[in-house]
C-alpha cells in the first residue's frame, strides 16, 4: 500500500506465507469459534511414515490438542463465507486491515496477511469433508457447521455463481483466501465491555463505558481524564471488578491510545463483529539512549538485561479477527454507534496520517487506487472506504476547529517523561504533500 510503513518483521512474515507449500503441511478443520477456517501444522512427517493425513487423521479432531502433536502452527487459512445461516467472513477484509494499520503506523497489533490459494479439491477432501463429519449435528456448533456446508457446495461446484466467485478462482480449480496467524489472550471485561447489551449496537455502546473510552470523551487534562475515565468505568459492578485496583495511569492512556486506533480503522473499513474479539500481548517498555523501547514479556518479573532500565510492563492491545469487514452489507458499528463522536483527546500522529489517507481517497488517487489495482476490491467496494476516510476525518477536525477536541494523545511520550500533565496540542490542519 503506498505510504505505508511496514517492518522489516512484515516483509519476513510475508515471505514465510507466500513460500509455505501446503504438501508439506498437514491440514486440519478449525472446530471451534462460528466460522470455518483452515489451520496448517508443521509435523514430524516422519513419525507418521511420510503422510501428513495420518496426522489429520488421528489429531486434527483434537481441536486445539492438534498444536501440541505438531512441532507448530504455520498459519491460518480463512476464505470468504456469506450465506443466510453461516457467521459472516470475507478475506480481503483481512488484508486492508493489515495495509491500512501499516499507513496509520499503529500502536494497537494488526497481523500479517496475505493473499493465498490451494488446490480445491485436495482442500475439500482433506479439509472440509472430515470437518463436516466431526462438527456432526452438535447444537452448539450450528452456525460453524453450516459454514463448512457452505464451503463443500461451493467446492464441489453445487453453490450459485456469486458464492463461487468469492471463493473460487482459476475457472474453479483453486479456492483462495488469507493466511494469517493469530497471538494474544482474549480481553475480558475491562477492555471489551460487558456486553450485557446484546450482540449489535448493545454492545458496541456497552464498548464505550469502558475506561479509556470515557477517558477519551472526558474534558480533564489528558491524565485527570485517565484516572476520570477509570473512576466512571468503576460505577458499573462488573467493571468495577474486572479493573485492577492498581491499574496504572499508563496502562490507560495505551489503552486510549488502542482504542482511537480500533475504532478509526473499524469506522473506515465496516467491521461488523470487532466487540468481544479483541486480544493482547503484554510487553516491556523502557526508555534507552533517549528512545522508547519495547520487547514481548514473558513473565511478570524483570530480565536481568532491562533491570536497569526500570521498564514498565504493558498490554498491547491486538486485533486479530478482521474478516467481517469492507464488504457491502456488513453493519458498521463504530459509525452506527458514533464512536468518533464526542471525543476530547486524540493522537497528533493518528490524526495527521488520516489526514492525509482522506486527501488522497478523496482525490482518487494513489492509495484510492491501490484498493482496485492491488487489493482487489471492487470499485463500488474502494469508494465506500474512501467515503468513509473522507467521513472520519472531517468529523474529527470539525471537533478539533471548535476547540472541543485537543490533540494531546501521545503514550510514548508520557513514558519518556513521567509525570506529564498535558502535552502541547497540534494544529488541526494537515499540510498537504
Amino acid at each position: 500500500m503506498p505510504g505505508a510503513h511496514f517492518r522489516s518483521s512484515d516483509d519476513s512474515r510475508e515471505k514465510t506465507y507466500c513460500a509455505l507449500d501446503v504438501r508439506e503441511l498437514a491440514l486440519c478443520p478449525k472446530l471451534w469459534s462460528t466460522s470455518p477456517g483452515t489451520i496448517l501444522y508443521d509435523i514430524d512427517v516422519g513419525a507418521y511414515g511420510g503422510d501428513y493425513t495420518a496426522f489429520e487423521r488421528q489429531h486434527c479432531a483434537d481441536r486445539h490438542g492438534a498444536k501440541a502433536a505438531a512441532r507448530s502452527k504455520a498459519a491460518s487459512f480463512k476464505v470468504s463465507v456469506n450465506a443466510r445461516d453461516t457467521s459472516a467472513t470475507y478475506a480481503p477484509s483481512s488484508w486492508i486491515y493489515y495495509h491500512f494499520s501499516r499507513f496509520l503506523n499503529t500502536q494497537v497489533h494488526v497481523p500479517v496477511a496475505v493473499y493465498r490459494s490451494m488446490d480445491a479439491a485436495v482442500h475439500n477432501q482433506r479439509v472440509v469433508k472430515p470437518a463436516l463429519k466431526m462438527v456432526g449435528d452438535r447444537r452448539n456448533m450450528r452456525m460453524l457447521a453450516a459454514g463448512w456446508r457452505f464451503l463443500d457446495e461451493v467446492e464441489s461446484g453445487q453453490a450459485d455463481a456469486s458464492a463461487t466467485r468469492a471463493a473460487l478462482t482459476d475457472e474453479g480449480r483453486q479456492v483462495f483466501g488469507v493466511l494469517l496467524d493469530n497471538k494474544g489472550d482474549r480481553y475480558g471485561v475491562d477492555f471489551n465491555g460487558t456486553r450485557e447489551s446484546g450482540w449489535g449496537s448493545g454492545q458496541n455502546l456497552d464498548f464505550q463505558k469502558t475506561a479509556p473510552f470515557l477517558a477519551l470523551r472526558s474534558e480533564l487534562p489528558l491524565l485527570e481524564a485517565a484516572h476520570d475515565g477509570v473512576a466512571q468505568a468503576r460505577r458499573d459492578p462488573k467493571m468495577a471488578k474486572a479493573l485492577s485496583a492498581d491499574i496504572s495511569v499508563e496502562q490507560v492512556v495505551f489503552w486510549m491510545q488502542d482504542v482511537i486506533e480500533i475504532t478509526l480503522l473499524d469506522f473506515m473499513l465496516g467491521q461488523q463483529d470487532r466487540i468481544g474479539n479483541i486480544d493482547y500481548n503484554w510487553r516491556w517498555y523502557w526508555i534507552e539512549d533517549g528512545k522508547l523501547e519495547s520487547k514481548a514479556a514473558h513473565g511478570k518479573e524483570v530480565p536481568d538485561t532491562l533491570a536497569a532500565f526500570s521498564p514498565v510492563r504493558l498490554r498491547q492491545s491486538a486485533i486479530n479477527d478482521n474478516d467481517a469487514g469492507v464488504r457491502h452489507g456488513y453493519a458498521d458499528f463504530a459509525a452506527r454507534t458514533h464512536m468518533l463522536e464526542g471525543l476530547r483527546h486524540y493522537s497528533p500522529t493518528l490524526y495527521l496520517r488520516l489526514g492525509k489517507l482522506a486527501a488522497d481517497m478523496g482525490a482518487k488517487g494513489e492509495t484510492y487506487r491501490w484498493l482496485t489495482q492491488s487489493a482487489g476490491l471492487s470499485t463500488s467496494e474502494a469508494e465506500t472506504v474512501a467515503k468513509r476516510a473522507v467521513q472520519a476525518f472531517e468529523l474529527l477536525q470539525a471537533d478539533c476547529k471548535a476547540g472541543t477536541l485537543k490533540l494531546d494523545l501521545e503514550p510514548k511520550k508520557l513514558l519518556m517523561a513521567p509525570g506529564l500533565d498535558e502535552t502541547e496540542t497540534a494544529s488541526c490542519q494537515v499540510s498537504e504533500g
